[in-house]
């Protein structure tokens, strides 16, 4: 019988966990949509490129686990993104490719889902800071610039994604849900 209670709590982990990744990325690519149409006079179509080269890079990180999203932006930017807690992802295992899940203990691995949630966002941020560079060659100044453009949106619709999309589906006619769920042809990271 303990096996049927860990397996439940592993997919209620795993379910927290990819909820809370709809709704931060539905979050930050709706509030990055607004602020690069608001501020940088960027229309759909530029978005919309900006976004799939997001989603290869997203596909390039995660093709190994030897590097995060977050290591990535640092090392490509100059920028650190934090989660707010005062750790770094240097700090924490499951973030810079030192953790041997297979050694992991059923209760480690939980924890493990539940730290990462405090993550989803920097990560995406980070993924979205990497495409503006590669993209457009936003630099520093350029993507702190952006940055705190992004929060005043977040903070302006009060960290609601729904009035977010729903604005993006309005005013700027891009369905977000579609941006970073629709498939895409990945290019093989050699």
């Amino acid at each position: 019988m303990p096996k049927k209670k860990h397996k439940h709590a592993f997919r209620k982990a795993t379910d927290r966990l990819e909820s809370e990744g709809r709704r931060q990325c539905a979050l930050l690519y709706g509030s990055t949509a607004i602020a690069l149409n608001r501020y940088w006079k960027k229309g759909k179509d530029a978005i919309v490129r900006l976004f799939d080269v997001s989603g290869e890079i997203w596909h390039e990180c995660a093709s190994t686990n030897l590097r995060s999203m977050v290591e990535m932006c640092e090392t490509e930017t100059g920028i650190e993104v934090q989660c707010g807690n005062g750790k770094t992802w240097r700090d924490l295992p499951y973030m810079n490719g030192s953790l041997q899940t297979a050694r992991m203990t059923e209760g480690q691995w939980i924890y493990m889902r539940q730290q990462q949630i405090k993550w989803i966002a920097p990560q995406v941020m980070a993924c979205i800071m990497i495409a503006l560079h590669r993209k457009y060659g936003f630099g520093f100044d350029r993507l702190s610039r952006i940055y705190g453009q992004i929060q005043e949106i977040e903070a302006e619709f009060q960290d609601d994604d729904a009035k977010i999309r729903d604005y993006c589906r309005k005013e700027l006619m891009i369905d977000i849900y579609d941006v970073f769920t629709r498939p895409r042809e990945v290019k093989e990271v050699v």
